[in-house]
């Protein structure tokens, strides 16, 4: 799918706007807090009901508006059109498909899937393992039909798990809990086990186009101990974890350690090095995806020219380009991208929340 037309209604400091961008290359220039993000975010959040910029919804919400409404047309490879919508403010949530109103968030991520690359996009390698353990998530559920109830199982049973240890439950209950926590957790662990290779494997081709140097390697901490079961870890520690209140062992304790050449890239790496190891893994994702189910992912680059130097900054559009991505990057101005080789190029300006074609 490709996004024809994105819809905002009091989105920050948009009090509405029309984007209507091409397949190929769409440039968003203009000065400093001028509202480039926030067009961003506003595609972000059709897809995926949130920000990346803020785990809370008020920021995103127009001062004075009770909510922001998102809408879209997309358009798929046999030019269907496809209508989604989402609107989030004080009355919750509500997101249609087709006009048809749709119970789970994740209706509009599997037609929509997106991704974003930002300044805060370093986080997935110095922020908390829940970071890195997203970063499969959105992997496996764009392309194993089966990952999503196999998480979904898991968090269940682990919920019942902890309320039962909170609650001083006796062990035949907790019992019940583990061994589904372990069917699970066995399915869990062997997807990412197998997304990692395939990505490991994608890093390594995509290495020289952006160009980077030294190998990107990373060590996978399934969350219990490899040589048990989970089941056996889980009733070995319950008098420990009846005091605790919550499991302390499980694939929601998995963690992925990234080294750069033997170096930490979460403690010891430079923030230049986070990013472009970041810019890596993300378009290895994209290109992964697009080997795995032959859809493009739609991109969402912001301030690219600012945060990589000139190399790869072109290195990364061009790979895009050979991805077949629909891509949205910002810049101040647009004569710092490397662009040629596009077929489709729009670009826009904003400023002073108002958006036009440059």
């Amino acid at each position: 799918m490709i996004l024809r037309r994105l819809d905002l209604l009091h989105l920050r400091i948009f009090e509405r706007v029309r984007l209507e961008p091409c397949a190929g290359l769409n440039v968003i220039t203009g000065p400093n807090a001028s509202g480039k993000t926030s067009l961003l975010e506003g595609i972000h959040l059709l897809a995926t009901g949130r920000s990346f910029r803020t785990a809370r919804i008020g920021p995103v919400i127009r001062r004075g508006a009770s909510g922001v409404m998102v809408t879209g047309r997309l358009e798929g490879e046999r030019g269907e059109l496809v209508h989604l919508g989402i609107r989030k403010g004080e009355r919750g949530t509500q997101a249609r498909v087709q006009g048809r109103r749709v119970r789970a968030q994740t209706e509009l991520a599997r037609l929509f899937p997106v991704q974003a690359i930002h300044p805060d996009s370093h986080e997935l390698l110095a922020g908390p393992p829940g970071e890195r353990r997203g970063f499969l998530d959105w992997g496996l559920f764009h392309s194993e039909e089966e990952y999503l109830p196999v998480l979904q199982g898991y968090r269940r049973a682990l919920q019942q798990r902890n309320e039962a240890l909170r609650l001083g439950s006796p062990d035949r209950a907790l019992s019940a809990w583990e061994r589904e926590m372990d069917r699970h957790g066995r399915q869990l662990d062997a997807f990412r086990r197998d997304y990692l290779l395939a990505l490991g494997e994608t890093v390594t081709d995509l290495r020289s186009r952006l160009p980077v140097e030294g190998a990107l390697e990373w060590q996978y901490r399934r969350g219990w101990r490899e040589e048990e079961s989970l089941e056996e870890v889980l009733a070995r520690g319950r008098e420990r974890e009846r005091e605790m209140g919550y499991t302390l062992w499980g694939p929601h304790r998995a963690e992925v350690i990234f080294r750069h050449e033997g170096v930490s890239l979460s403690q010891e790496a430079s923030r230049g090095q986070q990013k472009t190891a970041v810019l890596l893994l993300r378009l290895a994702q994209v290109a992964l995806h697009r080997r795995r189910t032959t859809r493009p992912v739609v991109v969402l680059v912001d301030d690219l020219a600012s945060e990589l130097d000139p190399a790869r900054c072109a290195g990364a559009l061009d790979l895009l380009r050979h991805l077949g991505c629909q891509v949205f990057v910002t810049a101040i101005q647009g004569d710092s991208l490397e662009v040629s080789g596009w077929e489709e190029i729009r670009m826009f300006h904003v400023e002073h929340g108002q958006l036009r074609g440059a």
